[in-house]
């Protein structure tokens, strides 16, 4: 690609280059497009060199999708060895379900305490779309402990806006904890469990989480029942069978009456 402007790249380009070049797994493949995508979505978003991204290939169509969580006592375990600053941030993700990028780069100005909410704007989600995230009682009590560290940005360190989360510390209080293949966004599929695991329904869950499509909400719908509860209760069947205790009885009673006679089983 040595001469060749950003705009020059498009799809068939690239999948040239992997089929010629890449010569593993199509999940491997999918890895090497998905750098690719990440350079040309910042490339748009935040450097403005692009219009659009182009929609390049995916390879492992047919593969399960990756849902990896934690329960809320591996969580309290992980919070604990976590430094202070790093802690906020990860409870904020799993209490908001927002994608590290979206934490970090957090401003005030995008925040409405008395309104219970905060916003990302378009450009800054995975879809491009603007997102609206409720804030619970949980978000709520990590703003405001870091209200007033810093002048426009919401989680800092050493007073400077906090440029990353995926760092040292965090994995090593990662196998401290014992937790293994766990990455940080993994926080967003916890979250997304958890809810679902509270029975809220895939629908809200794909508002909340500002999926586009409902395909990927639906990897966390086997996580909740409750709604096909009443459908399972309709199967009616009373089958007429004795109680081993009963048929015990039943036998011992007719060898009693007739010693010499072998009981036939109930």
């Amino acid at each position: 690609m040595r001469g060749k402007t950003l705009d020059q790249i498009d799809r068939s380009l690239i999948d040239g280059l992997v089929t010629k070049h890449v010569h593993a797994s199509d999940r491997t493949k999918d890895l090497y497009v998905a750098l690719i995508r990440a350079m040309f979505r910042r490339a748009m978003r935040e450097w403005e060199w692009i219009d659009h991204v182009p929609a390049f290939k995916t390879y492992n169509k047919g593969g399960q999708v990756r849902v990896r969580w934690i329960t809320e006592e591996q969580a309290e375990k992980l919070l604990r060895e976590l430094p202070d600053h790093q802690r906020e941030v990860v409870v904020f993700a799993l209490s908001t379900g927002l994608r590290q990028g979206n934490v970090l780069d957090l401003t005030w100005d995008r925040v409405q305490l008395a309104r219970r909410m905060t916003r990302i704007e378009h450009g800054d989600t995975k879809n491009g779309n603007a997102l609206g995230v409720p804030l619970n009682d949980l978000a709520m009590a990590v703003l405001q402990r870091q209200k007033g560290k810093h002048e426009t940005h919401v989680f800092t360190y050493r007073g400077e806006p906090l440029r990353s989360a995926n760092t040292r510390a965090w994995r090593k209080a990662l196998a401290r904890c014992g937790i293994t293949n766990f990455r940080w966004h993994d926080l967003r599929h916890t979250w997304a469990s958890w809810l679902r695991q509270n029975d809220v329904p895939t629908w809200v869950l794909q508002e909340l989480g500002g999926w586009k499509s409902e395909t990927m909400v639906r990897r966390y719908a086997h996580l909740s029942v409750k709604h096909l509860q009443p459908y399972a209760d309709q199967l009616i069947f009373a089958p007429k069978i004795r109680p081993p205790e009963r048929r015990r009885k039943l036998r011992k009673a007719m060898t009693q009456n007739h010693p010499h006679r072998r009981p036939k089983r109930a």
